[in-house]
């Protein structure tokens, strides 16, 4: 039966056994963070002069509802293409900077106990990686502001400088997700790999990993925690 528990800032995650040398992977949105990345990348978008306030104050509203209970499947598919279209045509070096200079800013958000977690796996000599469907530049910033080793998200095409408004490789989220780490650390085993996520559509990529942990779950996800003995712990 899973062990499910809050954590401090300091706290040592209940029912958890220390972390070995190896690879911890962490979620990012719901997971790290409060809610998502991705309107903070909007917002300086906006103020960029790269995307219209009206799809800012659009995504504001979508951000408030996922923060409180997710998304569907569904959604998360319109919200995709959404995102995709709002950047065709945009400079991806310009898209990367400004990336860029939000991630401090999100790395700030970050919740204690977390923190914990990460600083735990760092003094262990693990991996650290970000894994998450926002876009590539900005899980690369945030990861970076994190102190963590690599950030693995969604990858846009790029043609001639421009993003097309097309995939670049599969999307990092669901079966997708367990598809693009793979694929960045180059088919790496995750037999006895550390996982933390807190939604129904990272059960692909938990249950590829030894050692998966619930964070702050959703009910599916919480109800194949409690099934599996999956640790069910509450960042705060």
């Amino acid at each position: 039966m899973a062990t499910e528990g809050a954590l401090s800032a300091r706290a040592t995650p209940p029912a958890i056994p220390r972390p070995g040398t190896g690879l911890a992977v962490f979620d990012l949105d719901r997971t790290l963070l409060p809610g998502s990345s991705l309107p903070a990348l909007g917002r300086a978008l906006v103020a960029a002069g790269l995307l219209p306030r009206r799809r800012l104050a659009t995504a504001a509203l979508r951000q408030a509802r996922f923060t409180r209970r997710g998304a569907s499947d569904a959604e998360v598919d319109r919200l995709r293409e959404r995102a995709l279209q709002a950047v065709s045509g945009l400079d991806h070096a310009q898209v990367r900077a400004l990336a860029g200079d939000v991630a401090a800013g999100l790395a700030a958000t970050v919740r204690p106990s977390a923190r914990s977690i990460i600083e735990l796996h760092r003094r262990a000599g693990d991996l650290l990686v970000v894994l998450s469907a926002s876009p590539q530049e900005l899980v690369d910033a945030v990861s970076a502001a994190l102190g963590c080793d690599r950030g693995i998200g969604t990858r846009g095409e790029v043609t001639d400088g421009l993003l097309t408004g097309r995939l670049d490789g599969p999307f990092c989220y669901g079966p997708g997700k367990l598809a693009r780490l793979r694929d960045a650390l180059d088919s790496v085993d995750l037999s006895s790999a550390w996982a933390y996520a807190d939604s129904a559509s990272d059960i692909p990529l938990l249950r590829a990993c030894g050692r998966p942990v619930a964070i702050n779950p959703d009910r599916r996800l919480r109800a194949v925690a409690t099934a599996e003995g999956w640790p069910i712990v509450q960042f705060i």
